[in-house]
């Protein structure tokens, strides 16, 4: 066995799943968080666009997030079991993943408004949480498959 194969943490599909489900569910919680507490330091004029915003997000993860977790979850499923934890995504994934990052950053540092800033947060943060819905469900599949087998 190389080192490489002795330094690779696999880990099972199931593992893998709620891993997915996490991140999503983690990070869009996260940019919620973020986005209500430059909410907070607004008017409460902006208040009133927040359920537009989070509206706006929550289609868009159903629409077009949702399939791409969905598709994601497949992939983990179809790959078997004891695979790298970093294959939760696919490299193109990941890639994607650091290009929002640091789009998140660059808006942290540009001139918008916080308060935009925030229904922005607020709508990306409930596409996200949306999107997890359907990896929350891969995953209690998968537990409940294990204990059916268990059985």
């Amino acid at each position: 066995m190389s080192i490489l194969e002795r330094l690779d943490p696999k880990v099972s599909r199931r593992t893998r799943l709620l891993l997915a489900a996490l991140l999503w569910t983690g990070i869009g919680t996260g940019l919620l968080a973020a986005g209500v507490r430059w909410l907070l330091g607004a008017p409460a004029a902006w208040f009133g666009a927040l359920p537009v915003a989070l509206l706006a997000g929550w289609i868009k993860g159903r629409l077009v997030l949702a399939p791409r977790a969905e598709a994601n979850a497949m992939r983990i499923v179809q790959a078997g079991e004891e695979r790298c934890i970093g294959g939760v995504f696919s490299w193109g994934s990941w890639g994607i993943a650091v290009v929002m990052v640091a789009g998140g950053i660059a808006l942290r540092h540009s001139a918008l408004p916080r308060p935009w800033l925030g229904l922005l947060y607020c709508a990306i943060g409930a596409a996200l949480v949306a999107a997890s819905l359907g990896s929350w469900a891969r995953w209690r599949a998968s537990v409940h498959e294990a204990s059916a087998v268990a059985r």
